[in-house]
């Protein structure tokens, strides 16, 4: 079994980042950029042994699964900034990564052990399937915020800046730089760029989101042998994917746009928020975790 331990190193490498962020000097951009892919390799390797280790047939913890859903989180985090060069995205949205990284070493010592019971392709492809629409929605909650904030500032005729300081000198005579200002380039926190974000989330979400849940009732009903219970998760995971689908089906319709689809976005995620903490924390019986 992978010592839990192990979750840290990851999680102590991004922390050392963001200190570096802090000192505010533009020459360590790109030591903080190393310092995240860095944690994220070292965190792939600690998947890639929990993998290795583990078994489907015999358990999987608690903790690997949000383990698994820090990493996911940070891959999706890293392709957009890529995709999208809006580097911002890694320093608004990977402290959820982080933090969801940070919470899998605390997480309850229960094992997921109704694999023998059920089919395990389906268990696995359900897992990875609602981990990933999780992400992506968690990516376009963050998204939606940053749109939020940064409407209001243009309306003031300013630029989003929530972290930083004016710039400064020091004794020594180099120049300090405000977080905005280093991660600034080019297209900056373009709202027109912004909302393109959220609906690609939204338009890959949904359906992993959909087909996550269709393989989840389908396994209920082969564990617990009836459809016609319905447990808590089933009703909040329900409104959480109708939410999506009206956002998804007004974008689609009628144009929605903006600050209405970021709100909406902010709404659906608090509801997985609410999915993930009935699920793994406070009734993991009813989701076949077992201490």
């Amino acid at each position: 079994m992978i010592n839990k331990y192990y979750y840290l190193i990851p999680f102590f490498i991004y922390f050392f980042s963001y200190l570096l962020l802090f000192s505010r000097q533009k020459n360590l951009y790109r030591t903080f950029i190393v310092l995240i892919y860095s944690g994220f390799i070292i965190q792939s390797f600690i998947l890639l042994l929990l993998i290795n280790r583990y078994s489907i047939y015999h358990g999987i913890s608690i903790a690997s699964i949000i383990f698994f859903n820090s990493w996911i989180l940070m891959l999706v985090i890293i392709i957009f900034s890529l995709l999208y060069k809006a580097k911002y995205v890694l320093i608004y949205v990977s402290p959820l990564a982080y933090l969801t990284l940070f919470i899998s070493y605390f997480a309850p010592a229960a094992d997921f052990r109704t694999a023998l019971m059920v089919n395990s392709s389906l268990l696995v492809t359900h897992i990875l399937l609602i981990l990933l629409g999780d992400s992506l929605f968690a990516l376009a909650f963050m998204i939606s915020l940053i749109y939020i904030f940064q409407e209001r500032r243009v309306k003031l005729k300013k630029n989003l800046k929530i972290f930083d300081k004016n710039r400064e000198g020091d004794k020594k005579g180099y120049k300090k730089y405000g977080w905005d200002e280093v991660f600034y380039l080019g297209k900056g926190y373009n709202l027109e760029l912004l909302d393109n974000m959220n609906y690609q989330c939204l338009k890959i979400g949904f359906p992993t989101l959909t087909a996550g849940l269709a393989i989840g009732i389908y396994l209920s009903n082969s564990l617990f042998g009836s459809m016609t219970t319905v447990k808590p998760i089933e009703v909040i995971s329900l409104i959480t994917w109708l939410i999506y689908a009206i956002l998804l089906h007004e974008r689609i319709s009628r144009g929605l746009r903006g600050k209405r689809a970021a709100i909406f976005s902010i709404a659906g995620f608090l509801m997985i928020v609410s999915t993930l903490a009935l699920s793994l924390y406070l009734f993991p019986q009813i989701h076949g975790f077992l201490h």
